[in-house]
């Protein structure tokens, strides 16, 4: 009797519209993947570190030595359409265009474009 009762009431549950709470809340200090890349690449390429990026600090990423797996994610960005080259990228992230990336456009961008590739393509 109880297999038939439990699935019904969660159809009444969902179709009264009460807001039920998710099993699990993620604490208030959560990271998001997006925010981990960003701080990771902002401490790598910040030579002066004023906590934002200029485009010699930016274009110093395209210098360093390529590894399989950055190799294997710009195959996979050209294939899903997402590359860019670094000079097109810093404008694509630099969203008020005055010249510097800070963080949170560099996290911005990084989610967007897990959302628009569907978590294929990894920041590059």
């Amino acid at each position: 009797m109880k297999k038939i009762v439990l699935p019904f009431v969660a159809v009444i549950i969902m179709a009264s519209g009460v807001e039920v709470l998710a099993k699990y809340n993620p604490p208030a200090n959560y990271i998001t993947n997006s925010q981990k890349t960003a701080m990771y690449q902002m401490n790598m390429y910040d030579a002066d570190q004023d906590g934002r990026l200029s485009l010699e600090e930016f274009s110093g990423k395209a210098k360093v030595a390529e590894t399989r797996e950055t190799r294997r994610q710009k195959r996979q960005a050209k294939k899903e359409g997402v590359y860019q080259e670094p000079d097109e990228q810093f404008k694509t992230i630099d969203a008020n265009d005055d010249g510097y990336i800070t963080l949170k456009e560099m996290e911005t961008y990084i989610s967007k474009q897990t959302q628009k590739t569907k978590g294929k393509v990894k920041y590059y």
